[in-house]
Order: structure tokens, then C-alpha cells, then sequence
């Protein structure tokens, strides 16, 4: 802390303290002159030693600063604004000084004039902050009915309340006609609106605006969506003419054999749409049974030769799906009704048949991972070896869940393709130069990762491949393991495979995996699927923690092993969690005779849906299987666990298989 001192005050040490007796309120001075006057004469007595400290008094150290920086915050928060607006002075050379000012700025935003929001935009330019503060005044604006300062500094937005409301300020403002012509773009939404839509949708409905198509272009939408509640809704919007043809579309979706009564349904567009969509969900219970009906309904019906090329199409896949055997060839099939076809195919290990509609795929499709291995699988199948093998082989060098099949396959070592880090300190230093790197460093240190992760996206935009690879290493060297993972993942930094795949808290998964008997590369595969060692970690389920387990599951597990069950804080201590969560896997490796596919998709989607998944699969080739999972979730997680494990055992220097001779097929 610098002291001021009075200029008369520096003649000599006698003469100071007679003063003092004299003038005891100097206006300089104040009430502390004595003390101040002791100081000075020091000052006189030894100024390089009292300069040299009293800069130290002012330099303040990088740690002191982010406790003050802290202690700032937790003011503002307390409404202690003098302490706030205090520390705030001390911190104009700190990193995260325009936080500071956002925060104070977010305060008083409701009475910012439009000139000072622009200031403070400017201000906070090249951060993240500068926009987020910006939206935040707008809204503002609206809350306090300033219509006209909005509409002035309204600029276009994808976000959906921010549009209602610049049509709102436009309809305001006398601009009616303009405001009301562009509404219908955003009623017609598969999804609810915003609130602050409802004012403008009032205005324009009243207005006369909604006519019948549009309604339809809804109801529409809102179904295949499956937003059945929001569909009921919408039927008010129909007049009489339509309100019955409206009605039988969301009874339709709702109990597809309704379009079995056929007498039900007009010839014309709107009997059409509904019969449509009832017999394309009926398809998806009685793929058999929905052709058959469609047969009549052609005859009937009066369908455009597009739709009836889609609907049969659709139900072709559906009854392929269902285990039936596609009588059409691809020709005619749209590029969407290919791939579910093709995907069909595999599922139900028709190999003739998948090997002649993935052929028929787009060529950038074809290419993908996923379509040349089964494509090879279904060519070797088929008897065409050498030529499966070939689309194997140009797969089976990447490092991915059907590249380690395809090497696997083929009898090949899985293949890493991992870049050496560069442990460049001083580029990483350099790196921290930049100020929102310095930034993302200092959130992180003070506890605030929400926005450290905001300045990590904010970086990603603005280095380059290089400086990405540093500042990779860089947040892992800073012990932020999990943003390390994700970062190289955003940043398509795929080979640097020490970080995307990191060797974390060893000690704990060894420990923990030799007491559940499991090779510790599954329980650190199950970890960097489940949380990317986030420790932390809590998703919206409620599950916790690196093993990401849910309180119930917790409990159950220490009951089996005799241990007090968890509160949900302690779940999250990397031992509870790594050794509840091992456990509970290796029951699931022993319910499923260590099949790993199995017990992982049991970990995630539950036993009881994984025993439904299995009926009538016994002896189906795990691989297969897996492609069979109806939750997309589900299925990229079973995938992502067989190849982190493939991963993890490579970098502990024990290579497992990618599939082992017992897991090659599932049972039941």
C-alpha cells in the first residue's frame, strides 16, 4: 500500500514531529500524520531500502492478485459494491480485469445508456464477454419497454426470442406490415417458442396473418418431431374444414393401426398427410403388414408418383429392419432410404444384400469407416474374400472403433498413429502472451471454469493448428485433464493421443482394478468414455463422478460390498467413485461372461434393456450386435469403450485383442 506523504514533511525528522504538534490535521496528511511522519523520516533516513519496499507494498504478486480477485467477487455477489469497486482499483494490470468490469458493468446494466453499452462492447472487444454483455443490455431494453432503443441497436440474431423481440420493437415503432410479413418463419417451429414470442404471435393471429396451410406446415413438423403435446395444441389453430382432417393426423402418430381403416381417410391432401404418416408409423411396429396395406392404399389413393416412391422406400427399409428380405433393388431410393436400407441389411446379416446396397451408397458415404468395413465383412461373407479384404486394409491403419475391427480382422496390430508431445515450455509461454489464453489460465485457477472453458472456445477461433498443440499441452500441464481431452477433440487434433488419452490418478485405477479383477485399461476406457477424468463430473441424470454413477447404483454396490453407502458429495472422491464404479462393472463382466460390449452397454442403457436387446440374438457376431443397439446413445458408447480399451491397453504396454475369442458372438 503506497502512503502519501506531505512535500513539507520530507525537511527532516525534528522539524516533523513540531509540526505535527502544530498542524495535527494536514490535509495531506490526515488523521495518521504521527505515523506517517515516523515513515517519512525512515524514507529520509534509508530511500533506496523504503523504495524498494515501498514498490514491493505496490506489486502486488499473481497469487495476491487472484485472491483479490476472488474476494471481488464474492463482494459484488454480497452487494458489498465500495469493497468491490476497492479491489477492483487493485486489479487494473490483472488478466481477468474485464471480467471485473462486466460484472460491475452487469450491475447497473437495466440503466446503461445505448452509448455507454456500446463503450463497454468495445471495451470488452476480443473477449467473450463483449457479446454476452451486449445481448444482456438488449434484453434489458425490453424488460423496460425501450422499444425504440432496441429496434436502433438490434442486430440479426439466430436466437429466436431476440428476433421476436426486434419484430416486436419493429411493429412498435409503425412499421406494422414489415414486422407481421416475417412472423410466419417463426411460428412454423417443431418446438415451442420462447415466451417472448407470445405477445407478437397474439398480434399477428389477430391480425389474420395464420391461415390453414400454415398451420399444417406446423402440425407437421411438430409430429415428426414428436412433440405429441404441442401437436394437440395446434389443433385449436384449425377452422372447421380442417379440424376433423387435423384431428385424425395426430390420432394417426398417436395409434398408428388407425390406418388400417382406410374409410377413415379423404382422397385428398390432407387425408393423404395423415394416412402418410399413420402408415409410416405403422411400419414401425408391422413393417409386414404396413406393405400389405399399402398395396390397397395405392389403389385407392391418389399419391403424387414422389410420394409413392417415398413411401415404399420407407417401408422397404422398415421391413428389411424387421428381418424381411428386400425384394427391390436400390434404383429409385433416395440416398437416405439407401443407407437405412444398407444399415438393415447388416443388422439382419442379409450379406448379399448389404453388399449390394452399401454399393449403392453415395461415394463420399462409401468411404466412411463404418460402410467399408461392412462392406468388406458382407464381400468376404459372400465369398468374395480377396476384395473384402481390400476395403478392410484401407481401413485398418486408423484409429477408430472400425479400424481396430478391421485390423483385427485381418489379423493386423491396431494401429495408434500417436504424435509425440512437443513439451515445449517455451512456447507455452509464449502461448500465455496471448490474452485470452492468460485469461483461460487465470479462470481456471480461481475456480471459474464455466468461463475458462468459454475462453478455451474463444482461443480455439483464433490460433492456429501449432499454437492449438501447444495450449493442448498446456491445459493438461495445468492439471485441467478433462478440457485437455476435449480440446484436442475440438481442435481436430486427433494424433495427440497422450492427451486425448491421458494416464491419470494410475494409482487409484490400479488399485481399484486389481480388487474388482478387471485389466485396469477397461476401467480407465469406462472413465474416458463416461467423464474424460472429470472429477466432478455430473450429467443430467443426476450420475456422478468419473465412473459417472448414479446415487442409487452407488448404494446398491456398497451394500454388495459391505461398505457405508456414499453421500452424493462423497461420490464424487475419486476413490469411492473408481472403486464402487469397478465393481459394478466387473458384476455386469460376470452377468455377461466378460463380454464387454455387453456389460458396457449394460452400464450405460441398464440390464433389463440390454436382456430385451439380446432376445433372438444368441450366436449373432458381436459386432452385429452392437450395430443393433436402437439407441444411437448406447451404441456409440458400447463402441467408444472397445476402442479407448483398445487404446489404454496399447499405452500400458499390454495389448489386449479388440474383440477375444469369447466375445466374438453374444448370447443370450
Amino acid at each position: 500500500m503506497s502512503i502519501a506523504v506531505c512535500a513539507k514533511e520530507r525537511r527532516g525528522y525534528g522539524d516533523r514531529i513540531q509540526r505535527q504538534g502544530r498542524r495535527s490535521r494536514c490535509r495531506l496528511c490526515g488523521r495518521r500524520a504521527v505515523a506517517k511522519a515516523l515513515v517519512a523520516a525512515l524514507l529520509a533516513i534509508a530511500p533506496p531500502l523504503a523504495s524498494q519496499a515501498a514498490a514491493g507494498a505496490e506489486a502486488m504478486s499473481l497469487y495476491e492478485q487472484r485472491l483479490t480477485y476472488r474476494r471481488a467477487v464474492q463482494a459484488l455477489r454480497a452487494g458489498r459494491s465500495s469493497e468491490y469497486r476497492r479491489r477492483m482499483a487493485k486489479l487494473e494490470d490483472y488478466a481477468l480485469y474485464p471480467y471485473l468490469t462486466y460484472y460491475a458493468a452487469q450491475g447497473r446494466v437495466a440503466n446503461t445508456s445505448a452509448k455507454r453499452a456500446r463503450q463497454l462492447r468495445a471495451e470488452l472487444e476480443a473477449t467473450p464477454l463483449a457479446e454476452r454483455f451486449f445481448r444482456q443490455w438488449l434484453n434489458a431494453q425490453v424488460r423496460r419497454g425501450r422499444w425504440d432503443v432496441y429496434l436502433t441497436n438490434y442486430e440479426a440474431s439466430d436466437n429466436a426470442a431476440a428476433r421476436c423481440n426486434y419484430l416486436r420493437a419493429l411493429y412498435r415503432s409503425g412499421e406494422r406490415d414489415a414486422a407481421l410479413a416475417q412472423v410466419r418463419d417463426l411460428w412454423v417451429s417443431a418446438q415451442s417458442m420462447p415466451k417472448a414470442c407470445d405477445p407478437l404471435f397474439e398480434v399477428w393471429i389477430a391480425a389474420g396473418h395464420l391461415d390453414q396451410d400454415t398451420v399444417w406446415a406446423r402440425l407437421t413438423l411438430v409430429l415428426e418431431a414428436n412433440e405429441v403435446g404441442l401437436g394437440r395444441y395446434l389443433l385449436r389453430f384449425f377452422d372447421q374444414a380442417n379440424a376433423a382432417a387435423g384431428q385424425l393426423y395426430v390420432n394417426a402418430h398417436v395409434q398408428p393401426r388407425s390406418a388400417r381403416q382406410l374409410s377413415r381417410f379423404a382422397d385428398d391432401e390432407n387425408g393423404r398427410r395423415a394416412l402418410r404418416h399413420g402408415l409410416l408409423r405403422y411400419a414401425k411396429q408391422d413393417a409386414e403388414r404396413a406393405l400389405a396395406l399399402w398395396a390397397r392404399v395405392r389403389e385407392k389413393f391418389a399419391f403424387a408418383a414422389a410420394d409413392q416412391r417415398y413411401i415404399q422406400a420407407q417401408l422397404v427399409a422398415a421391413a428389411v429392419e424387421q428381418g424381411g428380405v428386400p425384394s427391390d433393388g436400390p434404383e429409385g431410393f433416395s440416398a437416405s432410404a439407401v443407407e437405412r436400407v444398407a444399415l438393415a441389411t447388416v443388422r439382419s446379416q442379409q450379406w448379399s444384400a448389404a453388399a449390394l446396397w452399401i454399393g449403392a451408397l453415395s461415394a463420399d458415404l462409401a468411404a466412411a469407416p463404418r460402410w467399408r468395413y461392412w462392406r468388406g465383412r458382407a464381400l468376404i461373407e459372400t465369398g468374395e474374400a480377396e476384395a473384402g479384404r481390400q476395403h478392410l486394409q484401407a481401413i485398418a491403419g486408423l484409429r477408430t472403433y472400425y479400424g481396430f475391427l478391421a485390423a483385427d480382422d485381418l489379423g493386423q496390430a491396431p494401429q495408434l498413429n500417436a504424435e509425440p508431445p512437443l513439451r515445449d515450455r517455451a512456447a507455452q509461454r509464449t502461448l500465455l502472451r496471448t490474452p485470452t489464453v492468460l485469461r483461460m489460465r487465470e479462470l481456471y485457477a480461481v475456480g471459474d471454469l464455466v468461463n475458462a472453458r468459454r475462453e478455451w472456445r474463444f482461443a480455439l477461433q483464433l490460433l492456429n493448428p501449432d499454437q492449438l498443440r501447444h495450449l493442448v499441452e498446456l491445459t493438461a500441464a495445468m492439471g485441467w485433464v478433462d478440457q485437455a481431452v476435449f480440446g484436442a477433440r475440438d481442435a481436430e487434433l486427433g494424433d495427440m493421443v497422450a492427451f486425448r488419452f491421458p494416464l491419470t490418478q494410475l494409482d487409484v485405477y490400479r488399485r481399484y482394478a486389481t480388487e474388482a479383477d478387471l485389466p485396469v485399461h477397461l476401467l480407465l476406457a469406462v472413465s474416458r468414455q463416461e467423464s474424460a477424468f472429470h472429477t466432478g463430473a455430473l450429467s443430467g441424470a443426476g450420475a456422478r463422478g468419473l465412473m459417472q454413477l448414479m446415487p442409487a447404483t452407488a448404494r446398491l454396490v456398497a451394500d454388495r460390498l459391505g461398505v457405508a453407502r456414499p453421500s452424493r458429495k462423497e461420490l464424487v472422491d475419486p476413490h469411492v467413485n473408481v472403486r464402487l464404479g469397478a465393481h459394478h462393472f466387473a458384476a455386469l463382466m460376470r452377468i455377461y461372461r466378460g463380454n464387454r460390449a455387453l456389460a458396457a452397454a449394460a452400464y450405460n442403457a441398464g440390464e433389463g434393456r440390454v436382456k430385451r436387446w439380446l432376445k433372438d440374438a444368441d450366436r449373432m457376431p458381436t459386432a452385429v450386435w452392437v450395430e443393433r443397439i436402437p439407441f444411437r446413445e448406447t451404441r456409440d458408447y458400447v463402441k467408444g469403450v472397445i476402442a479407448f480399451d483398445c487404446v489404454y491397453s496399447r499405452l500400458l504396454d499390454a495389448p489386449a485383442p479388440v474383440l477375444a475369442a469369447h466375445e466374438q458372438f453374444v448370447s443370450e
